[in-house]
């Protein structure tokens, strides 16, 4: 860097550190469960990559405003750009998919799926660019050694790194509903769950392997505007999804009387799901919906509800 107001030793040093931090932060969101996203190996190799790339515009910036190059700080809003871009060819290709599996996620569900992983690659870009920040402070302020820049640039990245990883938590049904098993019955045709009718059935052995095979919840929300959450269609169809891809689902791709269904008990302010898993285990069905995220499609569409109270019968 000829000419520069930071000499060579400390851009390489910062920029190193930087790039390096800026990469680990981002393994603090990286999921790995498989009801997240990226879950597949290819997924992780790429926001890998992102991280590594995102933390290298975040290590330079500061030495581009100190030398005055203003043009460098261009490659911070194509780096968005490329952000953006793929967050939307990874919701692309969620519908491409989407059609296709047994129990869809929902164009929320996508929708939520697609922001989230836009917005993780600002981790990698942000703890770079405040290490970076820092190593060049302590480093010229202070005149500290390697060692102590290197330690204090650590600690700011991964504050950043912590903060980004607790605005990033959603909450989950469990923060807004208790769930509970429900029960699963017939009057004559008419499939029910603890009473609310959800569908006709009209072949017998269908009806045998829902009495035999299929688990049903009840889901009752901690407050009116809770309610509003669950009786979300999109909410819904992402508490079905989250149990198809942990139990499965009982059913071949013709079988178009065995469906997941959610029907919401306006009398008492619930939703029941009821569906034929693959693995018939009541805890792990009951865990796998509560840990759904809650979407933001969700949330705010019925702000009168904050108005009022939940009179649970």
């Amino acid at each position: 860097m000829n000419d520069s107001q930071i000499n060579d030793a400390l851009f390489r040093h910062a920029f190193i550190t930087a790039m390096i931090i800026g990469t680990l932060c981002r393994f603090f969101v990286l999921r790995v469960e498989d009801k997240q996203y990226p879950s597949r190996p290819q997924d992780y190799i790429e926001q890998i990559i992102i991280a590594a790339l995102a933390a290298s515009l975040g290590a330079v910036a500061l030495p581009a405003l100190i030398d005055k190059e203003f043009s460098a700080l261009t490659f911070l809003a194509v780096g968005i750009q490329q952000f953006q871009g793929l967050s939307q060819q990874e919701k692309i290709t969620l519908e491409n998919i989407d059609s296709d599996e047994i129990v869809s996620k929902g164009e929320g569900y996508i929708n939520e799926i697609a922001t989230t992983y836009e917005v993780r690659s600002y981790i990698s870009l942000f703890s770079a660019l405040l290490s970076s920040i820092v190593y060049i402070y302590i480093a010229r302020k202070f005149d500290a050694d390697i060692l102590i820049c290197i330690i204090s640039a650590s600690i700011a990245g991964i504050i950043v790194g912590l903060f980004f990883r607790r605005v990033l938590r959603r909450p989950s049904i469990n923060d807004v509903a208790e769930i509970y098993m429900a029960k699963i019955s017939f009057e004559e045709q008419l499939l029910k769950v603890n009473d609310i009718t959800m569908t006709n059935i009209g072949l017998k052995d269908t009806r045998k392997k829902y009495l035999e095979q299929g688990m049903a919840i009840e889901i009752v929300p901690k407050s009116m505007t809770d309610f509003g959450i669950i009786n979300d269609i999109d909410q819904q169809r992402a508490i079905m999804h989250n149990i198809y891809i942990h139990l499965g689902f009982a059913k071949d791709v013709d079988e178009k009387d065995l469906l997941p269904i959610a029907r919401t008990n306006l009398d008492k302010k619930s939703v029941v799901i009821i569906m034929i898993p693959l693995i018939k285990d009541e805890v792990t069905f009951m865990q796998v919906a509560g840990s759904t995220p809650v979407l933001d499609t969700s949330k705010g569409k019925q702000s009168a509800y904050k108005k009022k109270p939940l009179f649970l019968k």
